[in-house]
């Protein structure tokens, strides 16, 4: 049977080409960055705190990866024009129980949120300097700005358009986050966020992460025909079904891109006693990630290629479109599959050519969940 598209030789090229894509694209880029900040510690010694540095650090970590938290904060700051933003601590660490350890943990997973929504950084080593006095027995903390004019000048040394005022505490089991940002110039509050959870001691603390399997149920519009040589007429499908799983891994050389490695079975499920067609689809994706505050919904367009192989068949598959997150782990697929039009030998049937065309240009959508 010869091919209307591909000859030997380039759908030989064609199938090494599409599967180094796909094994390029499945290994994650892996960079990483440490940064230490020293601070001035006070020379006071407090009671041992009753939750563990690592437990305590969980806790908040869990509570600052809430979708809610960030909300309008980005457009805010467009309004302002603010971009530049420096973190600034401003509780008094003798009023809490946590140690220097998870002070600077939780700034630094504050600084990577912000990161993360498109917001500059500005480093302030005197906005986490504290100054401890004390004189007749009295103890008194002093903060490195005193005043909103030294905060200001603070501001404009550092080049920073606004302040993240942050503190976090533990009290009774209940841990609890303050944010405030203000204007560096204005002193105005901008925006403000408190948030806050009860952890009994005994608890054992969970830090979920979404997982990188998924499962997915999906739609093709392609068509496969098959000639009646009775009649003359055609016997069509225009559905394929899909159940798959993938695999998701995140690029650390940049928060904007996530790869996928795709695993489908493909199948017709009407027309069968004409057109029976089932194989596998395997695929390598990239999917091109915007920051959260961009959109209500969150949207994530991708491109992926890949083989489709059935019985004495294959041919490289392209496809296009934006996944749409919903609830915490579902999401819906739309886009676009091309598979190039080409002649497949099934089980012959009296009355039937003894091959049925398949592939074209659709629609494709699929329905998956992270688990």
């Amino acid at each position: 049977m010869t091919r209307s598209f591909f000859g030997i030789k380039k759908s030989l090229f064609l199938y090494l080409s599409s599967f180094f894509v796909i094994f390029t694209a499945y290994i994650p880029l892996s960079h990483s960055a440490e940064n230490a900040i020293n601070e001035e510690q006070p020379a006071i010694t407090l009671a041992p705190s009753n939750i563990t540095p690592s437990k305590s650090y969980l806790v908040f970590l869990n509570l600052l990866d809430r979708k809610d938290i960030w909300g309008e904060l980005p457009w805010e700051l467009s309004e302002q024009n603010i971009r530049n933003v420096a973190l600034y601590h401003s509780g008094n660490k003798l009023q809490h129980q946590l140690d220097k350890t998870t002070l600077s943990l939780i700034e630094n997973k504050l600084s990577l949120s912000l990161i993360d929504n498109d917001i500059n950084v500005k480093t302030c080593i005197q906005c986490a300097k504290t100054y401890v006095n004390v004189k007749k027995g009295s103890v008194r903390v002093k903060h490195s700005a005193e005043t909103n004019k030294e905060l200001q000048a603070m501001a404009k040394d550092i080049r920073a358009n606004a302040f993240l005022m942050w503190d976090a505490s533990v009290h009774d089991d209940v841990y609890d986050v303050q944010l405030k940002l203000v204007n560096a110039k204005t002193m105005d509050v901008i925006w403000t966020k408190n948030i806050s959870e009860t952890v009994e001691k005994e608890a054992d603390i969970e830090f979920f992460e979404k997982s990188n399997w998924a499962v997915t149920l999906g739609a093709w519009g392609l068509e496969a025909k098959r000639l009646n040589t009775n009649t003359g007429t055609m016997t069509e499908v225009d559905k394929f079904t899909t159940i798959g799983v993938r695999n998701y891994q995140s690029s650390d050389l940049t928060p904007n891109l996530e790869y996928a490695i795709i695993f489908d079975v493909v199948t017709n499920l009407e027309k069968t006693d004409t057109i029976s067609l089932t194989g596998v689809n395997i695929e390598g994706r990239i999917f091109f990630l915007a920051p959260d505050w961009i959109q209500k919904v969150k949207f994530k367009p991708y491109i992926g290629i890949g083989q489709v192989l059935f019985d004495n068949y294959h041919a490289v598959a392209f496809r296009a479109g934006t996944e749409i997150s919903f609830l915490d782990n579902g999401f819906l697929e739309v886009g676009i599959i091309s598979i190039s039009e080409n002649d497949i030998e099934i089980d012959s049937k009296s009355g039937y050519a003894p091959a049925v065309t398949f592939g074209g240009l659709s629609y494709d959508i699929t329905l998956g969940y992270r688990f």
